[in-house]
């Protein structure tokens, strides 16, 4: 009897892949679910890399990304990408780059010191603002003001629009108080006078030696004049 009992389950055997027939169709169901997961997974893969990718410089060139001075730099750089206006081909970030953050004589000491710099120690003040605006009233407007603004905007941690306000002399070319005060029209004067506005303000803050690291003096008519020239050391 044993063998016999045997049997009927041998026999209920075969209906059973009938029943596993919907197995497949429920695995072909989360199949084309699966291959959308992963594309968006690889899309994710190759956006995080990007960015990384873009900061590794900075932790190997100046200091390393988890130190006090690799923190400032990603910051700097970081809020240096909200900027894409190009003035002769440079952005904020690229100019900034090249001319302070690869410039070996830029010291890190001096890249510390710029990230404290606060909004009082760059205030034009407001007979100097009246000026600006009587000779250029639109200078908050031209893309070099916004250009120059966003550099040292970035650099210092201090906020665009109130830099802007508190400096509307940032990117125009020349001296408040003089009779050379006015918009460069061409964009490699634009671009010298940008840069030369980043460091001599800073320099103004109390960043000693920045004129110097990039221009070759310290001096600020004689650094405008290098800049004017298209001289510099970056």
């Amino acid at each position: 009897m044993d063998p016999i009992g045997r049997r009927p389950v041998a026999l209920h055997t075969p209906p059973q892949p009938a029943k596993a027939e919907p197995r497949p169709a429920a695995n072909t169901v989360q199949t084309p679910s699966n291959p959308q997961t992963v594309g968006h997974t690889q899309k994710s893969g190759f956006e995080a890399p990007g960015v990384k990718a873009a900061q590794a410089p900075v932790g190997t060139w100046r200091a390393p990304a988890d130190s006090e001075l690799g923190k400032v730099i990603n910051g700097m750089l970081e809020r240096l990408k909200q900027c894409d206006i190009k003035i002769k081909g440079d952005t904020p970030e690229s100019l900034f780059r090249r001319a302070i953050l690869d410039n070996k004589h830029v010291s890190n000491e001096q890249l510390l010191a710029i990230s404290k710099v606060s909004l009082e120690q760059l205030d034009s003040g407001p007979e100097t603002r009246q000026k600006v605006l009587a000779k250029v009233p639109n200078a908050r407007e031209l893309p070099v003001h916004k250009f120059t603004v966003a550099m040292l905007s970035a650099a210092t941690g201090i906020d665009a629009q109130k830099l802007s306000e508190a400096c509307p002399d940032l990117g125009l070319t020349g001296a408040p108080g003089t009779p050379l005060l006015y918009a460069a029209k061409t964009e490699r004067m634009q671009r010298s006078t940008a840069l030369h506005d980043f460091t001599d303000y800073l320099r103004g803050a109390g960043i000693k030696g920045l004129n110097k690291a990039v221009w070759g003096v310290e001096n600020r008519v004689l650094s405008a004049a290098v800049s004017a020239l298209g001289g510099g050391r970056y």
